[in-house]
């Protein structure tokens, strides 16, 4: 029998139901008991993983009978904000704010309930700044994340980077840039469209040090300064004049920071390389083979192939909603400070998200054609929704909701071709799960509740998957800018290839 003690922040019901699921793939559990203080799990095949269980603080050493922390409960107590709480900011998932970010527990779980072994493959599809990418590096597995948001893929790659390289190393490189910036702030001024955009989202003074500071940065051309540059995106919205508290791109109305930029800067620098520094202390230096790529995952996947020849061994994600809230908005001034997107194309970019709002060119006409015909061949059910949303509408309906049953038909089409693509990489009898909200519209006076997980686990199944449940997650909680914007409904759909 294998003693196991809970950590000593409050759970919700279905952090312990994972829990139990974690025990029985990693421990080989033969019974699981519950108690207030822990669990015990009788007749444990494989004892020794249970180090890598997420929902337990300790456990009981099979061979000396004292317990253990894990490493779960080690990365959150020094990274964290006590005992009492669950911590999501440890490692490197810091780095920089992200909208509709994993939770980290949650990904770490589904690794370990899939049973993911060290070496072997994980897809994160929709893997945004990186979330599941960090936790399968901690466990030493490897990972492919893809996203076509190239801000997304930076922040994936730069957050797994920082996990290899040393802390001391980064506060190093950051005190150069910063002793260079002086010299950068002479540099000639190249006037061309990035600039001319930047000029228009920052005061004067702002722009000159967040600009000598990147030109710092990138003069050093190492993994360190690809990391700080991170960091330094991070702090833009709070000297922009665009207001930092809202999700729209509206102009400020409330006080700039006391505090320069760069100063703000040589403190998240110094926080960031704590929180690593004492990370590395649990884990050491992890270097797996993962990485994010800029590829759009409704089209072919088969460029992962290339990293992953074999195919992937699981895949977990937390997808977009239908008619999410803009992603493009909150992050379009690191796209196009940190060189990853010309102004030009920032429309372009968010309507071409999944779950966009935006609707370009002709798009409104055909997609109207596209919905009434189905020509995505969507289920019975999606399909009919659809309609039903169309038919209902009123000249009351404002341009918005006009739009919400073609947006959401283009969502259901748009993730049926991601499963169809997802299932083609991996290897037969692997697992799937998404972490996904429902939402709701009013049309014509009525409402109607999309349950969102049930329409994916129907799509899936169309599109050559099986669906072996979904399970109820009771209001997982979203912190920070985007928390009152979230989804207050939301479930784990697991699927299998």
């Amino acid at each position: 029998m294998t003693s196991l003690i809970w950590h000593n922040y409050k759970y919700f019901p279905y952090e312990k139901d994972l829990a139990v699921r974690e025990i029985s793939t990693l421990l080989g559990a033969g019974a699981v008991e519950l108690s207030s203080s822990g669990a015990k799990a009788q007749s444990c095949s494989t004892p020794a993983n249970a180090s890598r269980l997420v929902y337990f603080s300790s456990f009981e050493d099979c061979k000396t009978g004292e317990h253990q922390a894990t490493r779960q409960a080690l990365l959150e107590r020094v990274n964290g904000n006590g005992p009492n709480r669950q911590s999501t900011r440890y490692s490197a998932h810091g780095l920089h704010e992200y909208k509709g970010k994993f939770n980290p527990q949650i990904a770490k779980a589904l690794l370990n309930i899939f049973g993911v072994k060290e070496g072997q493959w994980a897809l994160d599809p929709f893997c945004g700044s990186g979330t599941s990418l960090v936790e399968a590096s901690h466990l030493g597995v490897n990972g492919v994340g893809t996203d076509i948001n190239p801000l997304a893929v930076y922040l994936a790659n730069a957050k797994v980077l920082a996990l290899s390289v040393p802390a001391e190393s980064l506060e190093l490189a950051s005190k150069q840039a910063l002793a260079a910036v002086g010299k950068m702030r002479k540099r000639a001024v190249r006037q061309d469209a990035r600039r001319e955009y930047l000029e228009s989202w920052f005061p004067a003074e702002n722009l000159t040090d967040i600009e000598a500071l990147r030109l710092a940065l990138q003069e050093q051309d190492n993994d360190e300064s690809r990391i700080l540059l991170a960091v330094a995106s991070n702090l833009l919205r709070d000297y922009s004049l665009q207001e930092p508290s809202d999700l729209r791109i509206r102009r400020r109305i409330s006080p700039f920071p006391a505090k320069t930029y760069l100063a703000a800067y040589e403190e998240a620098v110094a926080s960031f390389v704590q929180k690593l520094s004492a990370s590395q202390d649990v884990l050491g230096l992890v270097r797996p083979a993962t990485k994010a790529c800029l590829m759009d995952c409704r089209q072919s996947l088969e460029g992962t192939r290339e990293i992953a020849p074999a195919g992937f061994d699981a895949a977990l994600t937390s997808p977009p909603y239908a008619t999410a809230l803009p992603y493009i908005d909150t992050q379009r001034l690191s796209l196009v400070w940190l060189g990853l997107l010309e102004p030009s194309g920032i429309l372009a970019l968010e309507a071409r998200l999944v779950g966009s709002r935006e609707i370009r060119g002709t798009g409104k006409a055909d997609l109207l054609s596209a919905l009434e015909a189905n020509n995505a061949d969507l289920p019975a059910d999606e399909a009919a929704l659809c309609v039903k949303l169309q038919q209902t509408l009123t000249e009351q309906d404002g341009f918005r909701r006009q739009a919400v049953p073609r947006l959401l038909y283009r969502y259901f089409a748009d993730m049926a071709d991601s499963f169809a693509s997802v299932r083609k990489v991996m290897k037969p009898g692997a697992k799937y799960g998404l972490i996904i909200g429902g939402n709701h519209t009013v049309l014509g006076g009525q409402r109607f509740d999309i349950n969102t997980p049930n329409h994916l686990a129907s799509l899936a199944v169309s599109r050559g998957w099986k669906h072996l449940e979904t399970v109820e997650l009771q209001t997982y909680k979203r912190y920070g800018l985007h928390s009152k914007n979230a989804s207050t409904t939301e479930a784990l759909v697991i699927l299998q290839a």
